[in-house]
């Protein structure tokens, strides 16, 4: 990530003028939907950038939580909301190696990842057969994504990919993706936080975000075959 644009305070100031709305019950209730539809509870995640600890707090209550955030006033922040959990100041290298997890969260983190083929790679092979990878990542591919290019002024964002892209760069990272949905997600007046999952026959294709759900198969040999050729 850019440590050097993540010091401290000032970046959430800069970029998320009202974290608390932008981080909503609506959008954090989403994310632990997609989470308590496939784990179960007691599970050992690890979030990768928790930010200021809005979803882990929530997680916390469910899960065997860990996490790192590379900001050190958002790891600090995340110490303080959730005081039982874990928060390493750091990126994707403080997941740990044994045992294995169930799952790696990772909202609106992976663009920020500069070398992001390895932290793929270190989120696979921290994960125990059958875990999971959930992650929310901004796309610049579809009606919307002038508007998303337009409005997206963190200078963090090192990768700006289509749907396509990342689906395929999971897809050669050995992972199976099991789900994957749009989202229009957008801070309007400054006082309401739009966050729409719905209909996802029209948001798949009109959407400034998608969210992912990738599988570290069980079987990777068989996984290979199946995924061969394999559309989306």
């Amino acid at each position: 990530m850019g440590s050097e644009q993540m010091s401290g305070a000032d970046y959430y100031a800069d970029n998320y003028r009202d974290y608390q709305r932008q981080n909503s019950d609506r959008k954090l209730r989403f994310y632990m939907h997609l989470l308590d539809a496939r784990l179960e509870p007691g599970s050992r995640i690890f979030e990768l950038g928790s930010g200021l600890g809005l979803f882990l707090e929530k997680a916390a209550v469910r899960y065997n939580c860990s996490a790192c955030e590379l900001n050190p006033y958002g790891a600090e922040i995340s110490r303080r909301r959730v005081p039982n959990v874990i928060v390493h100041e750091g990126s994707y290298d403080c997941i740990p190696i044994e045992p294995g997890l169930g799952a790696v969260v990772a909202w609106d983190v992976l663009e920020h990842i500069s070398d992001l083929d390895r932290a793929l790679e270190t989120i696979h092979s921290r994960l125990e057969p059958g875990g999971f990878l959930f992650a929310a990542v901004p796309v610049y591919d579809t009606p919307l994504g002038p508007i998303t290019r337009l409005l997206d002024h963190d200078p963090t964002h090192v990768w700006k990919l289509s749907r396509r892209d990342w689906l395929d760069r999971l897809r050669v990272h050995k992972f199976e993706v099991v789900d994957w949905g749009g989202i229009i997600r957008r801070l309007v007046g400054g006082r309401w936080y739009l966050h729409l999952t719905r209909p996802q026959f029209f948001l798949r294709h009109c959407c400034s975000a998608i969210y992912l759900v990738a599988k570290k198969p069980e079987n990777l040999r068989a996984s290979s075959r199946k995924q061969t050729g394999s559309g989306d």
